[in-house]
């Protein structure tokens, strides 16, 4: 028995280089023919760049004060008009998008760095382990995400930090239950029995064997998870407890700019509307992703 594991273990190991080359193959055919993940990526792909490029794009400062154009509306001087400040909306969208989408990946990167962590060792170890740790993530997960960011970013005080922190904190047993639940499948496979036959230890095989296997719904649920932490983001600073004055936040803009609908309703319009398309890229790329990585839940959405 232990000489047919082992050798089904060498067999596996054997023949994983090529099994590997044509999965990466497969994966890149569908996704060159899935649209949503194309259109998705490009509209990310945009905004990461624009992001990135927000020092040296030519455009006016998003804290320079123009007091002689207040309330002015779009033109070509300024693109997206003035706010009640007289301050360039078009740039401030721009550098706003930096604070979304640091807010959005960090925070996410924590979170799921937290949640695979206990989810991982939840699942694998089982018992004790298990029953600790799940204690905690059912705790956390019986709250409503944003009440419990919300909760944790007015404790903390209003700044950028501590939003990351509130949405990291609130959001990470999303990825513990799955992670769990992935793991405590994975563990009875017989590829991991035969490791633990030829004496890997715990970390190896968790890490070498059942935590590849879990990637694929995680990279999902991290994609659709920055547009979840970008909402809350703006949601936070529309509210006060975010980002704070006079950096540039899409949600604070939109707070700042519907008192002024009836005749400045650029002003909120256009943060509305990146935030709107960024959202937009993320699920699409997200959902697009999912058809990719399993095709039997190819016309399946949440």
């Amino acid at each position: 028995m232990m000489a047919s594991k082992i050798l089904n273990s060498k067999l596996m190991s054997w023949k994983m280089s090529g099994g590997t080359r044509e999965q990466v193959a497969g994966l890149i055919e569908r996704s060159n023919k899935n649209i949503m993940v194309k259109i998705g990526l490009a509209i990310v792909f945009a905004i990461v760049l624009i992001a990135l490029l927000a020092p040296v794009l030519p455009m006016k400062s998003p804290l320079i004060r123009y007091t002689d154009s207040v309330f002015d509306g779009p033109s070509s001087e300024f693109w997206f008009g003035t706010d009640e400040l007289g301050r360039d909306v078009f740039s401030r969208v721009i550098w706003g998008s930096r604070v979304s989408l640091l807010v959005g990946t960090v925070a996410v990167l924590f979170s799921l760095t937290l949640g695979l962590t206990l989810g991982l060792l939840a699942g694998y170890f089982g018992g004790k382990v298990d029953y600790m740790i799940s204690g905690i993530i059912d705790i956390f997960w019986t709250f409503p995400t944003f009440l419990l960011a919300l909760a944790l970013a007015a404790a903390l005080g209003p700044s950028l930090t501590n939003v990351i922190i509130a949405i990291g904190v609130s959001y990470w047993a999303g990825y513990a239950r799955l992670v769990r639940g992935q793991a405590f499948t994975i563990r009875e496979r017989l590829f991991v029995e035969a490791s633990k036959a030829l004496g890997a230890s715990h970390t190896r095989i968790m890490f070498t064997h059942v935590l590849p296997n879990c990637l694929a719904p995680l990279i999902v649920w991290a994609s659709i998870g920055v547009a979840d932490a970008i909402v809350v983001e703006s949601s936070l600073s529309f509210l006060g407890i975010g980002t704070q004055p006079p950096d540039p936040s899409w949600g604070y803009m939109l707070n700042s700019g519907r008192r002024f609908l009836d005749f400045a309703p650029w002003i909120a319009t256009f943060p509305g509307i990146a935030i709107l398309v960024t959202i937009l890229g993320f699920n699409l790329f997200g959902d697009g992703l999912r058809d990719v990585l399993d095709p039997r839940l190819k016309g399946l959405r949440r």
